[in-house]
């Protein structure tokens, strides 16, 4: 199996760029929660997982005396180090099928926006090998797309149904990635947690036409088309913007990101 092509499909400095601008860091709860099942209140270590750009590495800086993001993606890596200061994080290149850190290494492992991307059964086996005992494995994802209202979600859904119908049909593999709703299952299956919980946040932010448009160019199934050469017209993009920029404002101008968290005992 090669996971190169997922690091691929996130790469090239305009949509990394792109990426990191637009995608939102989760809320402090899933972070605070995660340290009430540790039993404290700051972590020794914590490591997460396909890290990115580094946004949800660096929302833990408070909660931490040492980070570690781990991400394949090199252009990701390097924005990531641009963008943080926080002398107690640091980021290695790697994949979480292979994590290059010592075993009984960390309190917390942590996966934000990416354990789809990563073969479930590997990647749980090296996070049971680095967690300390009564460590913590927490996962949280995005439920694309945000609540903003119905015109907005079904021009959204109406584009990504496109993509994925499109995507489908080409005659060669893009990526490998993994069913969101079977993360529960794996983890369960896995055998390695004494105590498993799914639950769900949100965050609330300022609704802008902007900040619409590039969550929708932020997500890596439409940038892997336009990488392939489909025009913006194939994919459906340039329908999709026409659809956002004459929408009206919504009353209370607040975009809403739902967010799917499973929390796991060692």
């Amino acid at each position: 199996m090669d996971l190169s092509l997922n690091a691929e499909r996130f790469s090239g400095n305009k949509y990394v760029n792109l990426y990191n601008r637009f995608r939102p860091s989760p809320p402090k709860e899933i972070l605070q929660l995660s340290l009430n099942y540790l039993g404290k209140t700051k972590a020794a270590s914590i490591i997460d997982l396909g890290c990115g750009t580094g946004i949800s590495t660096k929302s833990w800086t408070p909660y931490a005396k040492k980070i570690t993001g781990i991400e394949p993606s090199n252009e990701m890596i390097e924005i990531a180090i641009d963008n943080t200061n926080s002398p107690n994080i640091k980021y290695i290149s790697g994949y979480a099928s292979n994590i290059p850190v010592p075993s009984n290494n960390a309190d917390i492992v942590t996966c934000s926006q990416s354990f789809h991307w990563m073969e479930p059964k590997s990647t749980l086996k090296e996070v049971n090998r680095v967690l300390k005992k009564e460590g913590v494995f927490v996962l949280y994802d995005i439920i694309w797309p945000p609540s903003v209202n119905c015109e907005y979600e079904n021009a959204y859904n109406e584009l990504f149904d496109n993509i994925t119908s499109i995507t489908q049909n080409i005659n060669q593999q893009i990526s490998n990635k993994w069913d969101k709703k079977k993360h529960l299952l794996n983890i369960k299956n896995s055998n390695y947690f004494s105590f498993i919980k799914e639950t769900f946040f949100h965050k609330t932010d300022i609704l802008s036409t902007e900040q619409l448009i590039g969550i929708a160019l932020s997500q890596g199934g439409l940038e892997a088309l336009l990488k392939l050469g489909f025009s913006e017209n194939e994919i459906g993009l340039n329908n999709f913007i026409k659809k956002v920029k004459k929408m009206k404002i919504t009353p209370y101008k607040k975009i809403t990101y739902n967010y799917r968290a499973i929390f796991a005992i060692k």
